[in-house]
């Protein structure tokens, strides 16, 4: 396998990934235990960008700009991933906060109890 065919390999399994994440992410559930798994392989790729400088060097002159355009490509996708994945953790940190004021509101409404109270109770009228 050439320095060329491997990168264009590479940035299509980055491409893959990404895809599958974020389609993943438009779709899943909190309980979704493939989430995490994803999320971890989105950072492996996106930790090998710094990879990708040296990658292009290996790269015949008449492909580089075919090799530009897949890179631009994955990282418009990992600008929308990024985009998306933020949009969650908005729309999460919303529901945290109405789960709050929801436990608030239901402890003021709670009645005061007094200690020693609960003994007996009285519905004779």
């Amino acid at each position: 396998m050439t320095d060329a065919s491997a990168a264009f390999d590479r940035l299509a399994e980055a491409r893959r990934v990404m895809e599958s994440g974020l389609a993943l992410l438009d779709g899943a559930s909190v309980e979704d235990a493939d989430v995490p798994a994803a999320l971890g392989r989105i950072a492996a790729v996106v930790s090998e960008a710094g990879a990708y400088p040296a990658m292009r060097e290996g790269i015949p002159a008449a492909e580089l700009e075919r090799f530009d355009d897949e890179l631009e490509d994955l990282l418009r996708l990992n600008a929308v991933l990024t985009a998306a994945v933020k949009q969650d953790r908005e729309a999460l940190t919303q529901r945290l906060k109405a789960t709050r004021e929801s436990r608030r509101d239901l402890a003021r409404q709670a009645p005061d109890v007094s200690e020693g109270s609960g003994g007996r109770c009285d519905v004779s009228g």
